[in-house]
């Protein structure tokens, strides 16, 4: 049985480990997921941590929060394109000019585009080509740095909510597989609706936490007799610590006075790479097919959405 004593903050192995409320309800979670990294991962990877569920809309986080003892230079600190190696940049790019046709759609003009978590510059290096005014956040020095010498555009070296940005000041606001990774998700969104001008958009994407891939592969683990879960990666690469769920994300944008004028759920490709052995074959083999199976309803295992400003 799973204690349901909320730990107090205490430093170990690299991490300050946080005791850590829904920041979207402002309530303590309720439902223990299981355990995740460590002893709890196929390949051993990062370090041990409970993953546990808010009763209120959803969200899934670490209980207690691993916080990086060392600031966020301990997950980022290496070059971009070490970090982004599995990246393929063709598709990235490709990608990003499918956004920003759908951003100039939406708002019958191009204006002027923030990227948060610029990476490696795909996104921000085809918004300039397409004529967009552009800005830059990235709290990653090496990422900021490899950002800045390539595309020349200001880049704030900072997390969003504390750059000195000003309000109503931006058509777009892309987050692009980026508010899983941050520790505050709520000031994030308030803040990048305080940036938005009036009528403009924010684009973002997730893990959907509640899709498929993750109930299937939650039920696996308890088949096997394990208190593991697949949900989340918060103390190993690619340090994902928020998990949200059409729910979740709706009533997260809801707060700030977002309104999602395109949502998408969808497949996308498995999260599971083959691994040495027949186990490993066949979890791979497995994911592939759940992910195929996805697409239905809202179960798939990414959502997409532009959301508005009122």
């Amino acid at each position: 049985m799973v204690s349901m004593e909320r730990t107090a903050s205490e430093v170990r192995d690299g991490y300050i480990w946080k005791e850590q409320d829904c920041p979207i309800c402002n309530a303590a979670p309720t439902r223990f997921v299981g355990s995740r990294g460590g002893a709890s991962h196929r390949e051993g990877l990062g370090v041990e941590a409970e993953i546990w569920e808010c009763g209120g809309c959803g969200l899934i986080f670490p209980n207690p929060m691993p916080i990086p003892a060392g600031g966020l230079g301990q997950h980022y600190g290496m070059e971009a394109d070490d970090y982004f190696a599995h990246h393929d940049v063709d598709n990235r790019t490709d990608g990003a000019n499918e956004m920003l046709a759908t951003a100039e759609k939406l708002l019958g003009r191009k204006g002027k585009l923030l990227d948060i978590g610029v990476g490696r510059g795909e996104n921000l290096m085809a918004a300039i080509a397409a004529g967009w005014d552009c800005e830059g956040v990235e709290p990653s020095e090496t990422f900021a740095d490899h950002v800045e010498r390539i595309s020349g555009t200001k880049i704030w070296r900072s997390a969003i909510e504390d750059c000195d940005i000003e309000p109503s000041s931006f058509d777009i606001v892309i987050l692009s597989a980026v508010l899983e990774h941050l520790y505050d998700p709520d000031l994030v969104i308030k803040k990048i609706a305080e940036v938005l001008r009036p009528g403009g958009f924010v684009m973002l994407d997730v893990p959907n936490e509640k899709g498929l891939f993750f109930k299937a592969g939650n039920l696996y683990q308890k088949a096997r007799g394990r208190r593991w879960c697949v949900n989340l990666a918060p103390t190993f690469s690619p340090f994902h610590v928020f998990g949200f769920s059409p729910r979740s994300l709706r009533k997260l944008l809801a707060k700030h006075g977002l309104e999602p004028k395109v949502w998408e759920v969808f497949g996308g490709t498995s999260l599971v790479p083959s691994s040495g052995g027949l186990m490993g074959k066949v979890e791979s083999l497995g994911s592939k097919a759940i992910t195929r199976l996805s697409d239905l309803g809202e179960m798939g295992t990414y959502i997409q959405t532009w959301a508005q400003k009122k």
